[in-house]
């Protein structure tokens, strides 16, 4: 993982350099995002830095702070865990979908009455 000050160098280096080659295409992405994973931890941040966090339709939170055109963004989730389940199962039922294939409950499910 990289250092914060290696971080930050490398943004202003980017800065730089975008600066000076300006026949090299911008980024179109208009935020820095930053995965907190918890609600928690994004109302820690926010509150130590002096702003309000919102939250979405499904409870997760996140804030913003605006640079002109360009926004840090930091967010994170009710239950990250089940964040990352959700994600991962729609990831490969999309796959199977586009592969003519259909994803079967398993086993242990079955056993257990889960997908029942």
């Amino acid at each position: 993982m990289i250092s914060r000050s290696a971080y930050i160098a490398g943004l202003r280096a980017i800065a730089d350099w975008l600066d000076a080659h300006p026949e090299a295409p911008a980024p179109t992405d208009d935020r820095v995002l930053v995965p907190l994973h918890t609600n928690a931890a994004v109302s820690e941040a926010a509150r130590s830095l002096g702003v309000t966090e919102v939250y979405d339709s499904e409870g997760n939170a996140s804030f913003d702070v605006p640079f002109g055109p360009i926004g840090y963004r930091a967010y994170g989730y009710v239950d990250f865990a089940a964040h990352c389940a959700l994600h991962d199962e729609r990831h490969a039922r999309r796959w199977a979908d586009q592969n003519g294939m259909t994803i079967q409950p398993s086993d242990e499910a079955l056993e257990s009455g889960v997908a029942s």
